[in-house]
């Protein structure tokens, strides 16, 4: 794998920074574009698995990947923290989906079914809270950084925004609760108003103006305009983001443990 010169900088600024050798490899079975897995417990290095669309490169995604671990690493050891689950907001994505007049409940699923339903709308919806306004953060770092990743970044930011809006089908609509569906079509809108302002197209935001989402993806960006950019207040800008979204009491943080031993 030939990398730019800038990628192997980045990387380099990570392993500095981290004192952890930084991985890459390709790994065509990814449903995301790209996954980073950062040291912890017996882990000796990050490891920054991608996967690629025919005719691109992938210095762009391994960009992104470094940059959350740089801002993981920027703050002090004590000042590091995870996102965890909470029991609570598992227990309320369960009695959702226990509502008789949802859609699970319509779709007649058996109890196992259901389990593994809440799970997955659950755990999709936190991925989402942790990484989409971080994401934001390191998007705009690179765009100001490192200009010869523009056209990259282009090409995977434009194809994120096509995935994202297979959440807009009924299909989706079918089975998610409204205050989950809500609440994470709502970050992804998010995301196309940031890339809307960006690439200055406003047919980004257009599929979720015609949904009805448009005003609350905005308000969330504008949230993130007026949060502190410095990685120290990362943990701030997703709890902005969550209370606006009522999704507090979902979750809870937790000293991390990246970078540390496994416990004896």
């Amino acid at each position: 794998m030939s990398l730019r010169e800038t990628t192997r900088s980045i990387i380099a600024l990570v392993e500095e920074m981290s004192g952890f050798p930084v991985l890459v490899s390709e790994d065509p079975s990814l449903q995301t574009l790209a996954v980073v897995r950062m040291a912890r417990g017996g882990a000796s290095a990050h490891t920054i698995s991608y996967k690629l669309s025919p005719g691109t490169q992938p210095d762009y995604l391994i960009a992104c990947q470094c940059g959350f671990i740089l801002r993981h690493f920027a703050p002090p050891p004590d000042q590091r923290f995870d996102l965890a689950a909470a029991k609570t907001g598992r227990d309320i994505v369960g009695r959702l989906l226990s509502d008789p007049g949802g859609p699970p409940s319509k779709l007649k699923l058996p109890p196992s079914a259901r389990e593994r339903l809440r799970d997955q709308l659950f755990d999709g919806l936190m991925l989402q809270l942790r990484s989409i306004p971080v994401g934001l953060r390191v998007d705009a770092w690179i765009l100001d950084t490192y200009p010869d990743l523009a056209p990259l970044q282009r090409i995977s930011v434009l194809q994120q925004l096509q995935e994202n809006q297979a959440a807009l089908g009924p299909d989706v609509r079918k089975i998610a609760p409204r205050k989950i569906y809500g609440a994470s079509v709502a970050m992804n809108a998010a995301f196309a108003a940031f890339w809307t302002r960006a690439f200055d197209d406003l047919a980004l935001s257009l599929p979720y103006r015609t949904a009805g989402y448009e005003k609350t993806g905005r308000e969330l960006l504008k949230l993130f305009d007026e949060s502190p950019t410095e990685p120290s207040h990362d943990r701030d800008l997703i709890d902005v983001w969550g209370n606006h979204l009522s999704l507090s009491s979902w979750y809870q943080w937790i000293p991390s443990t990246v970078g540390k031993p496994a416990a004896a």
